[in-house]
């Protein structure tokens, strides 16, 4: 799951699939540079919530009601039937032999018959005859892929999808209901608080409830149309104007205006030419600095723009889009012209960024320069200006973090020799594309059919709108939203049997740190410190905010104005968000911060914290649960676990110390044995391809999948290692109908289960090019390739695994 990205955000920006369709500007709730701290565990990138800017129309409440019994019904059928083939399955294979160790009693509960269900209707129909060395992915997949489709609104379904869709109904349901004032099964439920409390806490409830219901109300949308829009983009216009019908380029003294209007922008959330954010220091993880990064471009990574098909349709949206919005008719006449120059700019920008994989290399990005310096070196873009202004009036500025000065500088020139005309155009391009999605007007039509077409989707395909709604809500009142969620879907029990495999997982890390012969002994110890220091986070935050008080909840929110105008609102929430960021310089690290709302299906390591986080979204059913047989919420979640902790000591997170420092703390010897055993890493899944545009092999990055993969077969080892360990005290049920695996084997079933997803082709490259993440097919083969329990269950041929670290 997510740790350090490096400087480039892809934050929750992900409209609910891994990489953003448009290179996204717009910063939405979520730091930047918190996030480029994060590694996240990388399912499909499904959040608890739908990230899909789509509309639909609401079931009629009798037709939900209907279909929910013929549900019930179909599925006490479908139960009942499943629990005889069960029952037969288990006598015809009675005979077969069973692990020594192996408890033969069998799990008949309904939680077990449903886990078991679904890995049989996931499993290949011809799973005894594949061979598990080589097929795993098949073997444990190839039902999922036969029976699930993948949903017109979206480019790619998995595992995770399922999930989210399952907290999704969760979330919809408490967003449509009234207060749930009679709830009482937790301690913070609305019957358990006191009379003050609950009155807050449904004022909370009717804000978020407000918030959702301006969003769903499409008719006043329709009514507004591009108005609220076409007034930020005059606003654009007026703070940086440019004559019409002419070539005259930036001239110095238009250097002030742009940097005001590139403050404009960032005051509305919106990114423009460098990404800039407030976060902690590398080198002083306490403190808050303005940080830099690279930025400019608006498709999804810079082999976009040498793909010739999709910049002709890239440009013939823009051309679409320039002649109606663009502020004056002479513009709008040059609508044409205007936007070949801005692909063009872009493409020039695009050209210039350096590869994902030095973005979230901590030892290239990380420079520390004085801010008067940004100014110098990029003196047409004005970057001390714009932090001026956007820094609190009584912090003094000193340094900042500007990733690859060396970018700042050359798209400083590239802009200093484009005509002004092209600049005003791009900067509102940058605009439109942030807040289209808050207006409802065939004018922004031609901008979501070319998002569709970007990841292989119908281009007319739209989400049912209270999706769309449910995910600006969990976007800006997101903590008030997870508070209802986990009092509705998460139990304290659930959250100390999370900390239970956490702690067990640390433990076993520990143990295999000390059985390291690369590693030499005074790092070892201070690895081991690492690792006890490590800040573990679960379910929900209890500090900023505690979701469960409702003052402190109120007290977050303070200050955002929530009407029943959706732009308007969306608009406040920008800026409330920028405030935040920027708020933060002056004051020390806020140490019990969330990078991830309650319900996201996700987890993640902050290398700057020292900090595993797993939100409640995905400790759910079928990954995690503590009703189902060890080697289930062992295999997929504790894996988990274990991947987000062995980003501390991947090729990023290595370089820092057990407090978060970027510091030099390993010697020299191991080092050198770290890089060598890592590189392997690199050539394994170099060798994985998917198909490509032109139809040829298509390689994974494996520079840019490195720590993910460490990560995978450290996560992949602790976690069996752990629950080795917890089955010699706790010996684990059978699950009904699965005696043809050993449990050492369904240990790793349902790790691979986890992954079991389908991908469109435009998706699957949109990923080799943006993602840190393996394809999930490399991340079932590669991990269970380099894993020598693996290997040993399955009886293959060699047992050694291909690449080892931790």
């Amino acid at each position: 799951m997510a740790g350090h990205s490096g400087p480039n955000l892809a934050a929750e920006d992900r409209d609910n699939e891994r990489a953003p369709l448009l290179h996204r500007t717009d910063k939405h709730q979520t730091d930047a540079a918190t996030e480029s701290r994060r590694r996240d565990h990388g399912d499909d990138g499904t959040a608890g919530a739908a990230n899909d800017d789509e509309l639909g129309q609401l079931d009629v409440v009798a037709s939900l009601r209907h279909r929910r019994w013929v549900s019930l019904i179909a599925s006490i059928l479908l139960i009942t039937a499943f629990v005889v083939i069960l029952l037969l399955s288990g006598v015809l294979s009675r005979n077969r032999k069973k692990s020594p160790k192996m408890d033969t009693s069998v799990c008949m509960s309904p939680t077990c018959i449903h886990a078991a269900s679904e890995v049989l209707y996931n499993l290949s129909p011809d799973y005894k005859n594949l061979d598990p060395c080589t097929q795993f992915d098949t073997l444990v997949c190839e039902g999922f892929h036969a029976r699930h489709d993948i949903p017109e609104d979206r480019s790619s379904f998995s595992t995770a999808s399922i999930m989210s869709n399952n907290g999704q109904t969760t979330l919809r349901h408490i967003l449509e209901s009234p207060y749930p004032g009679d709830s009482k099964h937790s301690s913070f439920s609305p019957m358990n608080l006191q009379s003050l409390a609950v009155s807050t806490d449904e004022g909370n409830f009717i804000l978020m409830q407000d918030s959702y219901n301006a969003c769903m109300n499409e008719t006043t949308l329709k009514t507004i149309g591009l108005a609220p829009l076409i007034d930020l983009i005059s606003n654009v216009a007026r703070s940086f104007p440019a004559a019409d019908d002419t070539e005259d380029v930036l001239q110095t003294e238009d250097y002030t205006k742009l940097s005001d209007t590139i403050l404009l922008l960032e005051k509305l959330g919106v990114t423009s030419f460098e990404g800039l954010y407030t976060g902690a220091d590398d080198s002083n993880p306490d403190v808050v600095i303005i940080q830099a990064m690279p930025a400019g471009y608006n498709l999804p990574s810079p082999e976009y723009y040498e793909e010739e098909n999709i910049l002709k349709q890239y440009q013939s949206m823009l051309v679409q889009v320039f002649s109606v919005l663009l502020p004056t008719d002479a513009a709008r006449k040059s609508a044409k012209k205007l936007a070949e120059s801005v692909v063009g700019l872009e493409k020039k920008i695009a050209a210039l960024t350096p590869p994902p994989e030095d973005r979230q290399d901590v030892t290239k990005y990380y420079n520390i320069v004085q801010v008067h310096e940004a100014g110098k070196i990029g003196p047409a873009l004005g970057l001390d200006k714009v932090v001026r202004g956007l820094a609190p009036a009584d912090y003094t500025l000193d340094t900042m973090l500007l990733a690859f000065p060396g970018f700042l500088g050359n798209v400083s020139q590239v802009v200093s020799e484009t005509p002004k005309s092209t600049i005003q155009a791009y900067l509102i391009w940058n605009l439109i594309a942030s807040y289209s999605s808050y207006i409802e007007a065939t004018e922004v039509d031609p901008i979501h059919r070319f998002n569709n077409i970007l990841l292989g989707r119908d281009p007319e395909t739209k989400s049912e709108r209270w999706k769309t709604c449910l995910s600006y809500v969990d976007g800006t009142l997101g903590w008030i939203l997870s508070r209802f969620y986990i009092e509705a879907a998460f139990s304290e029990a659930a959250k100390e049997y999370g900390d239970q495999i956490i702690l067990d997982i640390k433990q076993q890390f520990t143990t295999r740190l000390g059985e390291l012969d690369w590693m030499d002994e005074p790092v070892k110890k201070l690895a081991a410190n690492k690792v006890h220091n490590i800040d573990q986070k679960i379910g929900y935050p209890t500090k900023s905010p505690n979701i469960t008080n409702p003052d402190a909840l109120r007290n977050y929110y303070k200050g955002l104005a929530i009407t029943d105008s959706f732009f308007d609102n969306s608009l406040s929430s920008n800026k409330f968000s920028v405030n935040r960021t920027w708020s933060a310089l002056g004051k020390p690290v806020d140490r019990g911060e969330w990078g991830m709302q309650a319900d996201i299906v996700n987890a993640y390591y902050n290398p700057a914290g020292n900090e595993i986080v797993f939100p409640a979204g995905i400790m759910q059913f079928p990954v995690f649960s503590v009703d189902l047989p060890g080697y289930v919420s062992y295999g997929a979640f504790a894996s988990v676990a274990g991947h987000e902790l062995s980003h501390a000591f991947d090729n990023s997170g290595r370089h820092y110390d057990e407090n978060g420092n970027y510091t030099d703390w390993w010697t020299n010897r191991t080092v050198k044995e770290f890089s060598k055993r890592a590189s392997c890493f690199v050539d394994q899944y170099s060798d994985f391809t998917i198909e490509g545009n032109n139809g040829k092999p298509l390689h994974v990055n494996g520079r840019l999948t490195q720590g993910e993969n460490i990560a995978d077969a450290g996560g992949v080892s602790a976690g069996f290692a752990a629950w080795k360990k917890r089955q010699g005290t706790t010996p684990d049920q059978s699950l009904p109908g699965l005696d043809y695996f050993t449990h050492d084997q369904l240990f790793f079933v349902f790790y691979a289960n986890w992954w079991c997803g389908k991908v469109r082709k435009e998706q699957a490259i949109n990923y080799i090019y943006t993602d840190p993440h393996s394809p999930a097919f490399a991340r079932i083969l590669g991990t269970t390739a380099n894993s020598r329990p693996f290997r040993e269950s399955f009886n293959c041929p060699v047992k050694e695994p291909t690449c080892e670290l931790w």
